[in-house]
């Protein structure tokens, strides 16, 4: 049960970096900011967590029980404060301070694990699989949470929740030791990066092409993109860690690379065509981050300061990713509004209306694409013809 509990504070504070993924359409619009802008919540998260893993890990090998219960309260204090942010720049504030306790409570709780019964290798593993584990909940719990009690539920039910591990700490005999930690696995920690960046280009855009570009609700779109990380959870159980790791590393790339290129090339819209690519980029991603992990961490000295290179790595690839893919994502939307207006000015043209029609009409789409583009969605211009007679469609 010990095991659990420590699991359960991974798991919930790893899936910070993506649960609010869902919320940012509601954010945006509540706050009124741009793409660019809100990108910063899921942004400020991610940097804060991987400029501050390291430091926290030097003084968690120290005190692991006290670090981890400090880095507890904050991260329950911060999301309190997120659940009740008057203003964006309060939010954003606030996340990352959310990220410092996450970083102080991630990598005490490898210290923790260390020093039950799931020490060595076995701590490593539980590591790893609560963090995917809670990556693979959050999108599907976020999007369920913001449809049915707003985005801010999303934060206020993570500070009870937070809570609850500190039951773990009772009774548990920790050792500490110090010894010399060496040289980070630079080239296993350069793949996390690059891969964890590649898993962000995919959540993030899907969810957008969800729920802006094919008006799914939060909690559907949720369901459907929580097929990538359940893919990645199910593939890092059965990993193997034995043979040839470098083998199912590469196979793990090229899983990847292959659902990336089939999400970017979908041969028509619907959610549906999206469950293929998630799977690939899931399985590829579950394949080569276990063992990746496992060779940054395991089998080494000090493996919190080592886990907290890789965690640093691990959501350094997430800012990486959203950086690159912000301005991307903004350009797209600039080019969509000429190709709604264009499009919608077809329609009119070629309805068989009367000409005073087209001109309402012709105001209509213009006014959902400016619409759209202050809110930073995608032009639903088919709004415009709901009201057309049938007789004259």
């Amino acid at each position: 049960m010990r095991p659990g509990l420590i699991g359960l504070a991974i798991g919930l504070a790893l899936a910070d970096s993506s649960i609010v993924t869902l919320a940012l359409p509601d954010v945006l619009r509540e706050f009124d900011v741009d793409v660019a802008t809100v990108a910063w919540v899921l942004t400020s998260f991610n940097l804060t967590l991987a400029l501050v893993a390291l430091p926290a890990a030097l003084i968690a090998r120290r005190a692991p029980r006290v670090v981890f219960v400090t880095g507890t309260v904050v991260f329950a204090a911060a999301s309190l404060v997120c659940g009740l942010a008057p203003s964006f720049e309060v939010l954003v504030g606030a996340r990352t301070v959310q990220a410092v306790g996450a970083a102080l409570l991630v990598t005490a709780a490898l210290g923790l694990l260390s020093s039950t019964d799931r020490g060595g290798a076995g701590a490593v593993r539980l590591w790893v699989a609560a963090g995917i584990f809670g990556a693979a909940l959050g999108p599907a719990v976020g999007g369920i949470l913001t449809e049915f009690l707003g985005w801010e539920s999303i934060f206020l039910v993570q500070v009870p929740l937070a809570l609850v591990p500190l039951v773990a700490l009772r009774g548990l005999q920790i050792a500490t030791k110090r010894n010399s930690a060496g040289r980070p696995a630079l080239a296993a920690n350069a793949a996390v990066l690059l891969l964890s960046g590649g898993l962000v280009a995919a959540l993030f855009l899907l969810v957008l092409l969800l729920v802006e570009g094919w008006r799914m609700s939060p909690a559907a779109a949720g369901l459907v993109v929580t097929v990538m990380p359940l893919a990645a959870l199910v593939a890092a159980r059965f990993a193997p860690r034995s043979a040839r790791p470098t083998v199912w590393i590469a196979a793990g790339i090229v899983l990847v690379g292959g659902g990336l290129a089939g999400l970017a090339f979908l041969p028509r819209a619907g959610w549906a065509w999206t469950i293929p690519p998630q799977l690939l980029v899931g399985v590829g991603i579950g394949l080569a981050l276990a063992v990746l992990t496992e060779r940054a961490v395991g089998a080494r000295e000090e493996p919190v300061v080592h886990g907290a290179w890789t965690l640093a790595a691990r959501h350094a690839g997430v800012v990486l990713g959203l950086l690159l893919l912000t301005p991307v994502l903004t350009a797209a939307l600039d080019r969509n509004e000429d190709v709604a207006v264009r499009a919608g000015a077809a329609e009119v043209l070629d309805s068989r209306i009367p000409a005073l029609d087209k001109l309402r009409l012709a105001q209509d789409v213009l006014d959902e694409v400016r619409r759209a583009g202050d809110e930073g969605e995608l032009p639903n211009v088919a709004s415009a013809f709901e009201e057309r007679p049938d007789d004259e469609e």
